[in-house]
């Protein structure tokens, strides 16, 4: 670690004892949070959506996302990642240097997407993020199985596209199907999202003045071994300096008190995403344009309907042609 013009070198650095011990008694009083999250992630809380909710209503134009398949999978990563963090650093007390930082830059990022697909009021921008969400998806596999060297990963990644063309065609109100732009999804605007759902919900209480985007930007930092992340947040000791290079060899260690802090963040973040999915998922916490929509089709019948709408249409063209609607 070289000495810059800038600012004199300061090669060691610790928060001290006093901060460690106060680190992890915090993160003991964590687990209650972790538990409960699990708890209503692996339990009714998320099983459970009422006929007549807004997420239940949502299915008829979801497909083969429906169930909202998508927000349920990121808070299990989420949950998945904080029971990972639980083991190793609270109930082993073990603090690698960097090692905890992806997990809890995966809690956040997870809980972002699901408060992305879960916090929008109205249903019509509900599905228009819950396309973007999918199609972004189809286009990551596509790539990924270009380089394994399929030669129909752009032929799924249309597919994808077809049937999310089709599912807006079928709700009529975003707009034209072809006009749909499917635009890439980045986890800063998420993040940045997510940091405005929070900062307006009344259950959270944020007392950093470090705003979500930003601890989301350090998080990736220190996930990514970027120098300028480590010098902002590691604790350096046991300096070996070289003078005449105004250098030093530094070991690099992480305080419990830090993880604390990312962790407490975090935790708003998933329990916020947790309780947008109970108010869409209860009848009761129903939106107002949820009163004039039709009631839930199964997937079955959805199917059928549409197998008879693409023949009708098939008789007054005159020929049959086959859709990729047809994969779901």
């Amino acid at each position: 670690m070289p000495e810059t013009d800038e600012q004199p070198a300061q090669w060691n650095r610790v928060y001290g004892d006093h901060l460690d011990n106060m680190g992890m008694q915090l993160l003991g009083t964590y687990v209650p949070r972790i538990e409960e999250a699990t708890e209503k992630l692996r339990g009714p809380y998320t099983t459970v959506i009422e006929p007549r909710s807004s997420l239940r209503l949502d299915d008829r134009f979801l497909g083969t996302w429906r169930g909202a398949s998508l927000a349920q999978g990121a808070m299990g990563a989420a949950v998945d990642a904080l029971q990972t963090l639980k083991f190793v650093a609270i109930e082993n007390g073990v603090m690698p240097m960097t090692a905890l930082y992806p997990l809890l830059r995966a809690v956040l990022e997870s809980a972002a997407l699901a408060i992305y697909l879960l916090s929008p009021p109205s249903r019509d921008e509900r599905l228009r993020r819950s396309y973007l969400v999918a199609a972004d998806d189809a286009r990551l596999r596509s790539v990924y199985e270009t380089e394994r060297g399929s030669t129909s990963a752009t032929e799924k990644l249309e597919e994808v596209r077809a049937e999310i063309r089709e599912l807006i065609g079928a709700r009529g109100t975003p707009g034209e199907p072809p006009a749909f732009r499917f635009a890439r999804v980045e986890y800063s605007d998420l993040v940045a999202k997510a940091s405005a759902v929070l900062d307006a919900d009344t259950a959270v209480r944020i007392e950093s003045e470090m705003s979500l985007l930003a601890l989301w930007q350090l998080l990736s930092g220190l996930s990514h071994a970027k120098q300028w992340a480590m010098i902002e947040v590691l604790e350096r000791s046991e300096a070996v300096v070289n003078e005449a290079d105004a250098s030093a060899h530094v070991r690099l260690t992480t305080s419990p008190a830090v993880i604390a802090v990312f962790l407490e963040r975090a935790l708003q973040a998933i329990e916020c995403a947790l309780r947008l999915w109970g108010r869409r998922s209860h009848a009761w916490t129903a939106e107002p344009e949820d009163v004039s929509e039709p009631a839930s089709v199964p997937q079955v019948e959805q199917r059928r309907e549409r197998e008879e709408r693409r023949a009708a249409g098939a008789s007054d063209d005159g020929e049959a042609s086959p859709t990729a609607g047809d994969a779901f």
